[in-house]
């Protein structure tokens, strides 16, 4: 029996989306013209910012061991959102809602796999969770 998704994707429409894709323009890897699509304007026109959602753990896991995740796409978990930078890889760009900014603050780059195989990615994920927007920036969360 097939599992069920237990993420939806957020509308290309939608003021949320253009907020992430605006943000992604400062991410080197996965930028409009970034290093990723240097040598192949046709790989960057098939690789277009698509983004999910969940509101559980459970299902942000489940994104996460899915795999193979083309290059921009991402979730977005509460106030957490991971955005691959790696086509078919496993290197999430993590950023954080500041909601008094009103913004997406980045602040660290996680690959997942493993965090999931040594059975520590609900802990991990709480500990981001809990993390002010300072202690994001500074790697101690």
């Amino acid at each position: 029996m097939e599992k069920e998704r237990m993420w939806s994707v957020i509308s290309e429409t939608s003021d949320e989306h253009k907020q992430i894709v605006k943000k992604c323009q400062e991410n080197i890897w996965i930028k409009n013209r970034g290093v990723a699509f240097d040598d192949d304007p046709f790989f960057e026109q098939d690789s277009p910012y698509v983004f999910a959602s969940t509101e559980t753990i459970e299902g942000l896991k489940a994104f996460f061991e899915h795999g193979n995740w083309a290059i921009r796409n991402g979730i977005l978990y509460n106030d957490l959102l991971f955005i691959n930078q790696v086509n078919g890889g496993d290197e999430w760009w993590t950023l954080k809602y500041d909601k008094f900014k009103r913004e997406y603050v980045s602040f660290e780059s996680i690959t997942f796999r493993f965090i999931i195989e040594r059975g520590e990615f609900e802990k991990y994920i709480k500990r981001l969770e809990n993390a002010t927007i300072e202690q994001c920036k500074n790697l101690k969360y």
